[in-house]
């Protein structure tokens, strides 16, 4: 890969971590149908998990996950190597750790490794009773809220360059992406929390 410009791996990058951003949105959405009992959303999962649409999803995000953690770790790798020749190398934040910006992405991929995991071992098709069965435990509303707030930290972090990529510094757009990572987070959190709090 050292035949592609650092430019090249950071919009390769980019479109990665969006084709997940798009799934994050489009699997929030399809959660909250929770909130409308258990055919609504015995219904969509029943569909969808025995639907082409279902292996042609876990494909792409295989792939885009793959890539993208791919290209993260070889753009550090030359970032350590040749720190300061590209416009790209740069030193983290003060406020930022390399530590803790690289726990943080670890720990994103472990909560999502878990979650896909959890979600395969579930046996039966009344998914609704499964999710009751699971976030009353306590435990589980801490390891969610947990990879809640790593998701939401990674990606306030990962849309921000996003935008600095574009040259785009208007305060508004920033305020509208801290907005959207809210909603999400809001959106996710809600099933567990109606659960607990039923």
């Amino acid at each position: 890969m050292s035949f592609i410009s650092t430019t090249a791996r950071k919009k390769m990058l980019t479109i990665a971590g969006l084709i997940w951003f798009g799934y994050i949105i489009v699997h929030m959405l399809s959660l909250l149908n929770f909130h409308f009992g258990a055919t609504a959303f015995n219904g969509f999962y029943d569909w969808f998990n025995n639907s082409l649409v279902y292996w042609l999803v876990l494909l792409a995000l295989v792939v885009a996950l793959s890539f993208h953690v791919f290209i993260a770790v070889l753009r550090q790798l030359n970032n350590n190597t040749a720190l300061g020749i590209s416009k790209y190398c740069r030193h983290y934040p003060k406020a930022i750790p390399r530590f803790v910006a690289w726990s943080g992405a670890s720990m994103l991929l472990a909560f999502i490794i878990f979650h896909f995991v959890q979600m395969q071992l579930l046996e039966g098709f009344d998914r609704y009773q499964q999710m009751l069965d699971i976030f009353s435990q306590p435990s589980m509303l801490i390891v969610y809220a947990l990879g809640l707030m790593v998701l939401g930290a990674h990606l306030h972090h990962a849309l921000s360059n996003v935008l600095q990529t574009l040259g785009v510094s208007n305060k508004t757009y920033h305020l509208l992406v801290a907005l959207i990572i809210l909603l999400i987070v809001v959106g996710f959190i809600s099933i567990p929390v109606s659960i607990m709090y039923a």
